[in-house]
């Protein structure tokens, strides 16, 4: 599928892949938030869409903006004019990218939306139990729409959220009220996104051609979270953070284990948090970890860069 790009200023971009199909179907995908956001990465296309033969619309941003710019009029035309021609489109996003996905979803003619992890708004006014991102809402600098003030209310597709996280559970609910034909799917622990576990057994991109085809079965899908979280060690990093409170014995030992036995990633996720609670191990596991580590990822850098001063290393 060779790149074409049908639109870019400064602020955001389209790129189109064409499929092998009948040029009638299209999925219209938004970048979800990078760490390091200040320009555009190159597009690539869901193995999905290719799988499909359908054509791939990719839209991105160079800010982590939520989409949500002077340019956000020039965008919705651009998608109005690159989408109007296609008998269906769906719109899919992870995280930011499921905001988006969920706002644009008139403009890009969406009759179907898949939405992971979405936020409803980071306005403090409006969602003052999501905190952690409101300083990235006051970096915006513009009022923050809400989703179905400019989207097809009338979407449908999947709505999908781990039941676990306070804040992405508050803002599946605002989102429900908004969007009431969307079908909620609960993926416990499976972190945000909430795909996390499936999407570690290669399951997201079958999740999405459900929604293209319009043949979401919500319980295959709880399913096949079930069946990948035997062998996720994200799910048991999940469950043992979660577990602390209640049952810190059984939870510590667990994050021991993966700590010091795990893929990378998650042993340093493992270890930070066994460092936030003061255990004496943490220094030495994370020591001999991020020498491993060509670049720490920044949020998780932020985090070490905490948990060390707080404790006084």
């Amino acid at each position: 599928m060779r790149p074409e790009r049908l639109h870019q200023d400064d602020r955001h971009r389209i790129t189109l892949f064409r499929g092998t199909g009948d040029g009638r179907r299209a999925v219209v995908g938004f970048e979800h938030g990078r760490d390091r956001m200040t320009g555009f990465e190159p597009a690539a296309a869901p193995r999905f869409a290719a799988r499909l033969g359908i054509d791939a619309l990719v839209v991105q941003t160079a800010r982590r903006d939520w989409f949500v710019s002077d340019r956000s009029a020039a965008l919705a035309e651009a998608l109005q004019e690159a989408t109007r021609d296609y008998a269906e489109v769906t719109a899919t996003g992870f995280s930011m990218g499921g905001y988006a996905a969920l706002l644009y979803s008139a403009a890009c003619h969406a009759s179907r939306v898949m939405a992971v992890s979405p936020q409803y708004c980071i306005d403090p006014a409006v969602a003052p139990f999501d905190p952690g991102r409101h300083g990235k809402f006051s970096r915006i600098g513009l009022p923050m729409p809400r989703p179905e003030t400019l989207g097809n209310r009338g979407v449908r597709g999947a709505l999908i959220y781990d039941p676990t996280i306070r804040a992405d559970r508050a803002h599946v609910a605002l989102i429900r009220t908004g969007f009431p034909h969307l079908t909620p799917i609960a993926l416990p622990f499976g972190g945000h996104p909430a795909t996390g576990v499936i999407g570690a057994a290669g399951g997201t991109g079958r999740i999405a051609g459900m929604v293209v085809q319009d043949r979401l079965d919500a319980a295959l899908v709880r399913q096949m979270h079930r069946a990948a979280r035997r062998k996720a060690e994200l799910y048991r990093l999940n469950l043992a953070a979660a577990a602390l409170p209640r049952h810190p014995a059984r939870a510590l030992c667990e994050l021991r284990a993966l700590a010091s036995g795990a893929s990378p990633r998650i042993c340093l996720e493992a270890g930070l948090i066994l460092l936030e609670r003061g255990e004496d191990l943490a220094v030495a596991l994370l020591s001999e970890l991020l020498d491993s580590f060509e670049a720490v990822p920044p949020a998780l850098a932020r985090r070490l860069d905490r948990a060390l001063k707080s404790g006084g290393i």
